[in-house]
C-alpha cells in the first residue's frame, strides 16, 4: 500500500521543508523513499518513491534539470531537494517542469538533515500499510466470520469504525489481460484508495483474491448512491487500455454485524453484470427488482433445488442432443412471449422457434400459454443467473 504526499509531507512539516513548484500532484501515493544524486542512479527508482537528493552530482542547472526529469519520468511520486553548497536555487526551468507535470518539487535548507526526514517518512509509510492491514483484515473477518465478533468489533472499534454505523460493501472485479494480475488489482486498489480519501474518510479498500472490496461506513442511502456512482465515472482513468471492471454494490447494512449480507448481495450483482445478465448501470442492490427478491433467499440449496427442478430436463436434453432449446426458450421469455421477437433476435424462421417451444412443452411438460409457467421459468432462469 501507499500513503499520499500530502499526508506523509505533513509528518516532517516542522522540519522547514517548503513545495516551490507542482502543487496539483501532492495527491500521488507514495510507496518508499530513495536517495538518487544522478541521472544514472536513477534508473533503481520504481513508480510511487518519493526521491531524495543533495545535489553533489550536479554541475550545471542543466543537470538538475536532467535528474529532476529523470524523476519525473521513473513516475516517481516527487522530489525533495537540500538546497546549499551544491544547489544553491532552483532554477526556473526546473519549476516551470514541476509545473507542467504537476510534479511536486520541496525544497529543504542545508541545516536539515534529509536522513531524518526520510527516517520520519519510512515509518509513517510503514506506520499507514500497518493500518491499513489491521483494518482490512478486520473487515474481512467481519465478511467471511462474521459469528466471531472477537475478530472483528474491537479492532474495528479501536480505529473508529463504530460498530452500530450503517455499512455497505462494493465489490469490484477487473478484467485485465497483464500477465501479473495481482500486482495490476493492488495498483488499482491503491488508486481507488487515494481517489475515495478526499470524499470519505469512513473507508476501506482491499485486495480479496481476485478481486477489490471497498466497505463504506456511516453513509446515508443517497450519499452511498452518488459516491459510488462518481467512482464509477472516475474508474476509467485509472484503467490500461483494453481493462474493464464488473461491480455491484450492497444494501446499507443495520450494524458491521451484517457486513457479510451486503458483501453477498455486492458479490451477486457484479456476477450477474460479468456475465452481461445485467447492464453496466445496474450496481446497487435497490435497483435490481426481481433479483432483488431472489437474492434475499440465504439458503442456496433452495435456490439449486428450484431451478434443476424447473430446468434440469431441458439442460440435460440439450447437453445429450446438442440442441439450443435452452437458449430459446430464455430468449422467448426475454421478449414477453413473442415468437416473431424471438426468430428476430435469433436469426431463425418464426416456425422453427415454434417447434422449439413446443418440444420445450413436452420436455417440461408444462403449457407455455400459461402465465404461471412461464412466470417459473422467468423465475428459474433468474435463479440459475445468480447461481
Amino acid at each position: 500500500m501507499a500513503i499520499e504526499l500530502s499526508r506523509l509531507i505533513e509528518k516532517v512539516a516542522h522540519m522547514d521543508i517548503t513545495l516551490v513548484a507542482g502543487e496539483k500532484g501532492l495527491s500521488n501515493c507514495v510507496t518508499w523513499v530513495h536517495m538518487a544524486e544522478t541521472v544514472e542512479a536513477s534508473d533503481f527508482l520504481d513508480g510511487g518513491q518519493l526521491a531524495f537528493t543533495t545535489g553533489i552530482g550536479i554541475g550545471s542547472e542543466e543537470e538538475l534539470y536532467s535528474l529532476v526529469k529523470s524523476f519525473w519520468e521513473k513516475k516517481v511520486a516527487g522530489v525533495i531537494i537540500n538546497i546549499g553548497p551544491f544547489i544553491e536555487v532552483i532554477p526556473e526551468k526546473v519549476k516551470n517542469f514541476c509545473d507542467m507535470h504537476d510534479f511536486p518539487l520541496f525544497v529543504v535548507p542545508w541545516k536539515v538533515h534529509l536522513a531524518e526526514i526520510m527516517r520520519i517518512c519510512c515509518f509513517a509509510i510503514t506506520k499507514d500499510e500497518q493500518r491499513m492491514m489491521e483494518t482490512s483484515a478486520a473487515f474481512k473477518n467481519a465478511i467471511f466470520f462474521p459469528k466471531q465478533e472477537e475478530l472483528y468489533v474491537v479492532p474495528l472499534s479501536q480505529r473508529s469504525f463504530r460498530v452500530n454505523w450503517k455499512y455497505s460493501v462494493t465489490v469490484l472485479k477487473l478484467n485485465t489481460t497483464e500477465p501479473n494480475k495481482e500486482a495490476r488489482l493492488e495498483s488499482l486498489c491503491m488508486s481507488m484508495e487515494n481517489m475515495i480519501r478526499h470524499k470519505n474518510k469512513n473507508f476501506a479498500i482491499f485486495v480479496n483474491e481476485t478481486e477489490l472490496i471497498l466497505v463504506l461506513a456511516n453513509i446515508k442511502e443517497e450519499a452511498l448512491l452518488a459516491e459510488v456512482k462518481e467512482i464509477q465515472r472516475d474508474i476509467n482513468r485509472f484503467l490500461m487500455e483494453g481493462e474493464s471492471v464488473s461491480m455491484g454494490v450492497g444494501r446499507l447494512t443495520k450494524s458491521v454485524r451484517c457486513l457479510y449480507k451486503s458483501y453477498n448481495q455486492a458479490k451477486a450483482i457484479q456476477r450477474l453484470q460479468a456475465r452481461g445478465k445485467i447492464g453496466a448501470d445496474k450496481v446497487f442492490y435497490t435497483k435490481l427488482g426481481i433479483y432483488r427478491l431472489l437474492m434475499g433467499i440465504e439458503d442456496k440449496e433452495i435456490i439449486k433445488d428450484y431451478y434443476h427442478h424447473m430446468l434440469q430436463p431441458l439442460i440435460d436434453y440439450d447437453r445429450v442432443n446438442q440442441t439450443d432449446l435452452c437458449q430459446t426458450l430464455q430468449c422467448y421469455l426475454n421478449n414477453d412471449g413473442s415468437v416473431k421477437d424471438t426468430a428476430e433476435e435469433l436469426f431463425v424462421h418464426r416456425n422453427t422457434v415454434n417447434y422449439k417451444l413446443n418440444k420445450v412443452e413436452e420436455i417440461l411438460e408444462i403449457e407455455m400459454s400459461s402465465l404461471a409457467a412461464r412466470t417459473e421459468l422467468i423465475i428459474a432462469f433468474k435463479l440459475m443467473d445468480i447461481m
